[in-house]
């Protein structure tokens, strides 16, 4: 039966009139939403702010997200698919020093492209309590996944023997925490790709390795 013979999908001229924009396409635009608030410095997003960002109502709003809490997991969701994923696909091919400093590169890159989620990649005062313990299990989750690449590395012999995985991972992510802090102090307009070389270099020099 065709779409237009179906009678369950003529419209009712008596039912309030609804967003037609496809649900994904409106869920993506809040999160952008909050994004841009976060990039201009609201610590604290409101679903007021927040709907008149996206130019829709608090009512519509829920219709997409049941709350604040559904929003901040669908965007720590996002920020944990572009931190684990690439890292994940590092694992596999090519020299493991090589894979570590490309996705330096790409994370460098994609903090360049999302200034708003720098504030949270920082843990900084944008979250709760609860959202925070989140954002860093997410780190975490980060870091192991780079360790298994430097773990990769020093059997190849590219890592000293004697070095400790866990701090070098933990040096390793710092170094891209601090180059998104310098990006939100400067006003955004220090990019973390314009920290992508000192940032090799000082991960190389730190765990002892030449620089490339």
């Amino acid at each position: 039966m065709s779409l237009m013979n179906d009678q369950s999908a003529v419209t009712n001229p008596d039912e309030p009139k609804i967003d037609r924009r496809r649900r994904p396409e409106r869920r993506v635009e809040i999160l952008k939403a909050v994004m841009t608030l976060l990039e201009k410095g609201n610590r604290r997003v409101t679903t007021a702010e927040l709907a008149a960002e996206v130019g829709l109502s608090e009512a519509a709003l829920y219709r997409h997200f049941t709350g604040k809490d559904a929003i901040f997991h669908a965007l720590t969701e996002y920020l944990r698919d572009h931190l684990l994923k690439p890292t994940e696909q590092a694992t596999e091919t090519g020299s493991p020093l090589g894979r570590l400093r490309k996705l330096l590169e790409y994370h460098l890159k994609f903090f360049t492209d999302h200034p708003g989620l720098c504030r949270i990649f920082l843990v900084e005062g944008v979250m709760t309590q609860t959202e925070s313990q989140t954002m860093g299990k997410v780190i975490r989750e980060y870091g192991k996944q780079v360790q298994k690449i430097m773990a990769s590395a020093r059997e190849a012999g590219e890592l000293p023997a004697g070095v400790t995985l866990e701090s070098a991972a933990d040096f390793y992510v710092g170094l891209i925490q601090a180059a998104t802090l310098r990006f939100v102090i400067s006003g955004f307009t220090t990019p973390p790709t314009a920290d992508t070389r000192s940032s090799w270099e000082f991960f190389c020099r730190g765990v002892g390795v030449a620089v490339p």
